[in-house]
């Protein structure tokens, strides 16, 4: 037995998620890796306080909805049935981490309601923030194809129309002055748009 635990220990160290075990009628957190307490900067004595109603006083407020979903999921299911949410947990420091949380039942009561569970918790704010990177990289070519599309189309249509009244055989000669005018400033704000558009594709 004293072997298998040491085992486990192992492992614990190893891994690079917190695990952890949750009282769900205590309401508080009743064993812990110590990664945990690494990753976000507490005491383990913070943290079993922080456990308490769910970790509610350290979620991040946009996610408590999340976290609610995933303790109703939890209390409601079945034997090996493994519950998984991501919210972000604010640190010691203030700053907030995000979590991807797997939750699993282990011990019911007499009635068969969940008593204890077991959870591996993954730090993915390194990941996530990836992705919000990668997500304006996607959209810089939509920005870009939106400017064309708005702000490139009248100046070309201009120089279009333009050009065509000049191939016209009723062209009337006092008119190329104005003409020429009209035209040289489009094409002074088609430059402009352009040189914006070069600058959101490299920014």
């Amino acid at each position: 037995m004293g072997n298998k635990i040491e085992f486990i220990r192992s492992i614990s160290k190893l891994a690079p998620v917190a695990f952890g075990a949750v009282d769900l009628y205590k309401d508080q957190l009743i064993c812990s890796s110590g990664l945990a307490e690494k990753q976000l900067g507490y005491t383990k004595e913070e943290l079993v306080y922080h456990s308490k109603n769910n970790f509610e006083s350290i979620i991040h407020p946009d996610d408590l909805l999340e976290s609610e979903l995933a303790i109703k999921k939890l209390m409601e299911s079945k034997a090996g049935e493994i519950v998984e949410s991501t919210f972000r947990v604010k640190r010691s420091d203030g700053k907030y981490l995000c979590l991807f949380v797997r939750d699993l039942v282990f011990e019911w009561d007499e009635e068969d309601k969940p008593l204890k569970y077991a959870t591996v918790v993954q730090d993915i704010t390194e990941v996530m923030e990836l992705e919000k990177e990668l997500a304006k990289k996607v959209k810089a070519p939509d920005d870009i194809a939106l400017k064309n599309a708005h702000e490139l189309r009248g100046p070309v249509a201009t120089i279009l129309g333009l050009v065509d009244l000049m191939k016209k055989e009723n062209f009337k000669t006092e008119y190329n002055e104005k003409i020429f005018h009209h035209l040289e400033k489009t094409v002074k704000k088609l430059d402009e748009v352009i040189h914006d558009i070069n600058n959101l594709s490299y920014a």
